[in-house]
């Protein structure tokens, strides 16, 4: 029996715009909590003495990041590197630069080999040797047409001819990885991308580059036992044997899209023709939407105090979204709604404004005003209060006697 631990979407820099900057580390405190989920899966991959992790793409936000991201990262690799564990990194649509050599944000361990660990930049199948036994492991990593189509294959096709191409390359690709399992020890295809039936998050906000959607079909293969996925933040079963398939998700939520969802990794159990599998929760940061209509309330202040009060959580990212008339908008207290939020992690307020409908054409005006601007802008000043009324008269009467 071998022990796995699968998680994916890591998006380190992601998210910071919920998060200040902690004054003793001088990181972003939301940049801590990822950390902080990271360390989770390192941690229990460690304690639980696996055999095996399995690390399925998107590493950072983007393909370049910034020194600490990759510090910190590099951390955690090293601390499962030191304790023997074989390591298995997939590159994911985040992690590919877009130029012709094909370099990615995960190169470097593969440059300096670092002991234990094995990056996946092609479709291929290798065998990893763990403590328990060997474990047969196909790779789909993102892929791109620069990398899968070569110049006369597709220089006259259209997007759509380019995108079925590319489908049936893959398909190919696989199928002959298939072709090349020892039916004695465990099999598992991991992939970073998307398949049909799966359920999107916001992630979708996230996407770079074109990420193809493969058929399920794909993969409901019984020489594999567990098919592993990321890309997807949420995480999902869509099969559940022979063999089990399934997306990760993400470790930790990005924002108010994934409000929702639990984050976390998977632990598996795997023999040759039986999975045994667990999803391990991170316990994210809470995200809290609390949603108000004050348009009809007699003291807005109050009945948005007592729904905050009634919802809000300690330490939670929490998004005060209220619906207000125009002439009650001044009704509202920001400072005492802030007072209210400061044991929150963060907050934003999002107040969204009812304007008055306002009629621009009165029935009563007709040709014979115009010989009177002053009478006809009386009654277009209908719906304005008296004092209103009174200073915007006075303007128009000093300009008109200007023209005059």
């Amino acid at each position: 029996m071998i022990k796995v631990v699968h998680f994916s979407d890591l998006h380190f820099g992601s998210g910071e715009r919920y998060g200040s900057i902690n004054p003793e580390t001088g990181l972003n405190k939301r940049f801590e909590d990822f950390i902080s989920a990271l360390d989770k899966a390192v941690n229990f991959s460690v304690n639980k003495d696996a055999d095996l992790v399995i690390f399925t793409g998107d590493t950072y936000k983007h393909a370049t990041p910034e020194p600490v991201y990759q510090k910190e990262f590099a951390k955690r690799i090293k601390k499962l590197s030191d304790s023997k564990i074989p390591t298995i990194l997939l590159i994911g649509n985040h992690d590919v630069l877009y130029r012709v050599d094909g370099s990615d944000a995960l190169d470097i361990y593969d440059t300096l080999q670092v002991n234990h660990v094995t990056v996946f930049n092609k479709i291929e199948k290798k065998n990893i040797i763990t403590k328990n036994g060997t474990v047969q492991i196909i790779s789909l990593p993102h892929v791109t047409k620069s990398r899968l189509l070569t110049k006369e294959e597709h220089r006259n096709l259209g997007t759509k001819e380019q995108d079925q191409l590319m489908i049936e390359k893959v398909k190919q690709a696989l199928e002959a990885c298939l072709q090349k399992i020892d039916p004695v020890d465990p099999a598992i295809l991991i992939g970073h991308g998307t398949i049909e039936t799966a359920q999107f998050g916001s992630e979708q906000d996230l996407s770079i580059g074109k990420v193809f959607s493969f058929p399920l079909g794909f993969f409901q293969k019984t020489e594999l036992d567990y098919i592993g996925f990321g890309h997807i933040h949420r995480h999902q079963v869509l099969q559940k044997d022979k063999p089990l398939i399934l997306y990760a998700g993400s470790l930790e939520r990005v924002d108010f899209g994934e409000e929702n969802e639990d984050k976390g990794f998977i632990y598996l159990e795997i023999e040759k023709g039986k999975v045994k599998h667990e999803f391990i929760s991170t316990n994210p940061r809470p995200f809290i939407t609390i949603s108000v209509d004050l348009t009809q309330s007699s003291d807005p202040q109050k009945e948005l105090e007592d729904a905050i009060i009634k919802n809000k959580k300690p330490a939670a990212i929490i998004r005060i979204r209220y619906k207000i008339n125009e002439e009650n908008f001044g009704a509202v207290n920001n400072e005492k709604i802030k007072n209210l939020l400061t044991d929150s992690f963060s907050y934003v307020l999002q107040p969204e404004i009812v304007h008055k409908e306002r009629t621009y054409r009165i029935a009563d005006l007709d040709v014979d005003m115009v010989t009177n601007p002053v009478s006809a802008l009386e009654k277009y000043l209908f719906d304005y209060s008296e004092e209103e009324k009174k200073i915007i008269l006075e303007k128009a009467k000093s300009l008109i006697d200007s023209l005059e």
